[in-house]
């Protein structure tokens, strides 16, 4: 048995992670809703883990599970468990909802000292949502089953009142995350933010050479400005994330490698490399500038490879995730996306609004995008339809696309087969 096979012997063993899922499992059974293949499911009812210990073994084995602070993390995809955002994640499969939302992430401001060609949220509308619209926002995410609140922009620490939207989330039971260039990431403001509950902290970072992270950010401070942040965020002990946006050139010259090396000297415990997406600023990239296949299996590999190896940190590749074989995509389904006007969106890079928080409830606001996206997919929505979506946004003039359009063009795509891992657990193809 390797490491991860023990790891996870622990992990079953230990009846403050397993007793939610346990309970609501048998819940599920009772229902006649299935979540694992029924011959596993027959076993576990008869009291044995083993099935659902051959399962994780096999759907995590590209990973690497850690331990920071008495918590197990998987990756930045799901909460640390043990912990309430663990228990929410799986009480929310009890809600009768259709679907209910992980994981939210909150643009709360489109303010940044940075100019980024790459920025998804600067062709979006700025708005000037109070610090009361964004607690009641937060705390109608939560009601909704919310176990992960991310907490974007823009650069997100240029808000004062950042310290109070985290803990109404922190509060309510989810874990949270800052995600940042490190611009006014300091001491003081990392103390106020851990005492208000943060659980986590992913600074941008794109290229392990400071000259090039400059020249791409516009700014000769970008690449020690998020470094130092990194340091002292793995200091104050965060969790301490690198988000790194995976263009061609870094992959074709594996200059991942090197950010990895990086990374690890300083203390970070997760590498999250993004490819990029035709969105925003990029909406009319050129094709060239997209990854192709072949760059995504190095991606792909590079994170297998590292997480099975045990290195630190570990890695999460979105594209490994997010494949067929795996998970897929999520957005509109398991995760949403808040921008700084208030539009409700499937991710943070796919432009389709489903409506405003600021105007109406959100569960009025899910349940419409969660109808029309349908179910996880095989393939990243926006990868494959952006030129449909920048044609429509270009006709209505607005962007991201209205509800009523983004409805529309959801019917007229319409829904795909189900990723190997809700193929499994579902019995379904869709």
């Amino acid at each position: 048995m390797n490491l991860q096979g023990w790891k996870l012997l622990r992990i079953f063993a230990d009846p403050r992670i397993t007793r939610t899922p346990l309970r609501v499992l048998a819940t599920l059974r009772r229902q006649g809703k299935r979540r694992m293949p029924d011959a596993a499911d027959r076993r576990v009812a008869r009291g044995s883990l083993r099935p659902a210990w051959q399962l994780a073994r096999h759907w995590l084995s590209g990973e690497n599970l850690t331990r920071h602070h008495g918590q197990w993390v998987l990756n930045s995809f799901l909460p640390p468990f043990p912990s309430r955002a663990f228990d929410r994640m799986f009480e929310n499969l009890l809600s009768g909802r259709r679907l209910s939302p992980v994981s939210a992430f909150l643009a709360v401001t489109a303010a940044c000292p940075f100019d980024c060609p790459h920025c998804s949220a600067k062709a979006r509308g700025h708005g000037n949502i109070t610090t009361e619209q964004w607690r009641q926002t937060v705390t109608e995410l939560l009601a909704s089953g919310v176990s992960i609140v991310g907490f974007t922009g823009g650069e997100p620490l240029t808000r004062p009142d950042l310290p109070e939207l985290v803990a109404t989330a922190s509060d309510g039971g989810a874990a949270t995350i800052l995600f940042s260039s490190g611009a006014g990431f300091d001491a003081a403001t990392a103390s106020r933010l851990r005492d208000a509950g943060l659980w986590a902290v992913c600074i941008s970072l794109d290229h392990p050479d400071a000259a090039t992270c400059n020249r791409f950010r516009n700014s000769e401070q970008a690449y020690d400005t998020a470094v130092a942040a990194i340091r002292l965020a793995a200091a104050q002990g965060f969790y301490t994330m690198i988000g790194c946006v995976a263009r061609r050139f870094l992959v074709e010259n594996r200059d991942f490698e090197r950010l990895h090396h990086l990374a690890g000297q300083w203390g970070v415990n997760e590498l999250r490399l993004v490819e990029p997406m035709p969105c925003g600023r990029w909406k009319e990239v050129p094709e060239e500038m997209l990854l192709q296949p072949e760059h995504v299996a190095v991606l792909r590999d590079f994170h297998r490879g590292v997480n099975r190896r045990g290195l630190r940190p570990k890695v999460c590749a979105f594209n490994e995730i997010e494949s067929p074989e795996l998970f897929g995509c999520g957005g509109g389904t398991q995760h949403l996306y808040i921008d700084a006007a208030g539009e409700v969106c499937p991710c943070d890079f796919t432009p389709l609004s489903f409506g405003n928080v600021t105007r109406e409830p959100f569960a009025a606001i899910w349940t419409r995008m969660s109808e029309a996206m349908g179910n996880p997919r095989r393939h990243c929505f926006l990868q494959r339809h952006y030129r449909r979506i920048n044609a429509a946004a270009a006709t209505a003039g607005q962007y991201p696309l209205p509800p009523e359009i983004s409805c529309r063009l959801c019917a007229e795509i319409g829904r795909e087969k189900l990723p190997d891992y809700f193929r499994m657990v579902t019995g379904r193809e869709e």
